[in-house]
């Protein structure tokens, strides 16, 4: 009887090419969770290097479906909206009132999501699922350095809950983000023990850290992920109109508590109120917005209040006006259908991240910050690797298998 040698040892470039795809998944999600608390610089360093450790794989065993899956993607409903959303927010900076400071901005944000859908598609198509174990790794990593720099840095800056001061609070959004295909990737490797024991230290961390919104996120994404492994169509269906919903309804709530509150001469200034008073007074604006990154600006060069919100919300109806409101209700609620029509296993874990991210982007943190948007590129590679794994590692069950076969 005849042994068949692997193809590892058949054709070294293959071999190579699984060792730089595991370098460069490591490097993007161990090392650079781990980094972002000691330095605000690592993480914009390590991932144009993960990436590009990506591309370098994927020459060394090139094939069609890089190029065939970034076609797909571009050519998809889901596709479509986000290049409209993306071509409006540089269309947009013709009628921004700050010069050239947010076609840099621009540039810099557009590119980490374009370089992460680059390295999301030359993933192998079928990747190993040993590497599925780097997930949890840098998750639990991450957590264990929050903790340790938590009880010994007697650092103001690292107590402080202000994403824009402490690092730490940076690395808890990160965390809260990155948990959920961390999650997922045990689950998918049938370790329900370990999930359960990395979901207590990473809940321990945020709480270390001290970052509410960071729990808030991690709750309510366990919700929808409870909701989801019930009924996953259900709870996508759910997540998909409550976050369209935001996007639309917001700014109505705004206006009503300032044409409300304003009557009231005693009342507290709040964020709402600045909201509401812009768009009494936007005109034209309201319709086009007033150009991408301009709440960002606005308020470090004094043109508006301390006082306005950090919302998604807030800087989409502001910068892009109603319809980049419309476009981005629509892609999230494409993202959400695409995440609830994955399997039965990986979709809790895809609609519990998507729901996190949403919270944390809507409730505090928007999307100017360059760190958070790399953050949320990181997360979004994450997921796809968990994808690829998932389809190697387990079969469709009976549910997930279209009507008639």
């Amino acid at each position: 009887m005849t042994v068949k040698p692997s193809r590892h040892y058949e054709d070294p470039a293959a071999g190579a090419a699984h060792i730089i795809t595991r370098l460069a998944i490591a490097l993007l999600l161990i090392v650079t969770p781990i980094a972002s608390v000691g330095t605000r610089t690592a993480i914009y360093v390590l991932a144009p290097v993960g990436v590009a450790l990506t591309l370098v794989a994927w020459l060394l065993e090139p094939g069609s479906r890089g190029p065939r899956q970034l076609r797909a993607a571009i050519f998809s409903p889901t596709g479509l909206i986000a290049v409209f959303l993306g071509c409006w927010a540089l269309m947009s900076l013709i009628w921004t009132p700050f010069g050239s400071g947010p076609s840099e901005r621009f540039v810099k944000s557009a590119s980490t999501f374009v370089l992460a859908a680059v390295a999301a598609a030359l993933l192998p198509e079928r990747t190993r699922t040993s590497n599925l174990y780097l997930l949890p790794i840098g998750a639990a990593a991450g957590a264990i350095a929050i903790i340790v720099l938590a009880v010994f840095s007697k650092s103001p800056s690292v107590h402080s809950g202000d994403p824009e001061v402490s690092l730490m609070a940076r690395a808890a959004f990160g965390l809260a983000l990155l948990v959920w295909p961390a999650l997922g990737a045990l689950i998918v490797r049938e370790k329900p023990k370990w999930a359960i024991g990395l979901a207590v230290i990473v809940i321990v961390s945020e709480l270390f850290a001290g970052v509410p919104l960071a729990l808030v996120a991690t709750a309510l994404g366990a919700l929808v992920f409870a909701a989801a492994m019930v009924d996953k169509q259900s709870a996508a269906r759910w997540t998909a109109i409550t976050g369209a919903a935001l996007f639309l309804i917001a700014p109505v709530v705004a206006l009503i508590a300032y044409a409300t509150i304003k009557m009231t001469p005693a009342s507290p200034i709040l964020s709402t109120l600045v909201w509401g008073a812009y768009l009494v007074h936007d005109g034209v604006h309201a319709l086009v917005g007033h150009g991408f990154d301009a709440a960002r600006l606005g308020v470090a060069m004094g043109y508006l209040p301390p006082a306005t919100p950090r919302s998604l919300l807030f800087e989409t109806w502001f910068e892009l006006g109603f319809v980049g409101v419309v476009a981005a209700a629509l892609l999230w609620a494409q993202v959400v259908r695409r995440a609830g029509r994955s399997g039965s296993t990986l979709a809790p874990f895809l609609l519990a991240g998507l729901a996190s991210a949403y919270i944390m982007s809507a409730f505090g943190l928007g999307v100017a910050p360059v760190w958070w948007v790399t953050l949320l590129a990181l997360a979004g590679l994450a997921f796809a690797l968990l994808q690829h794994g998932h389809g190697r590692a387990q079969r469709p069950g009976v549910s997930d298998l279209p009507p008639g076969e």
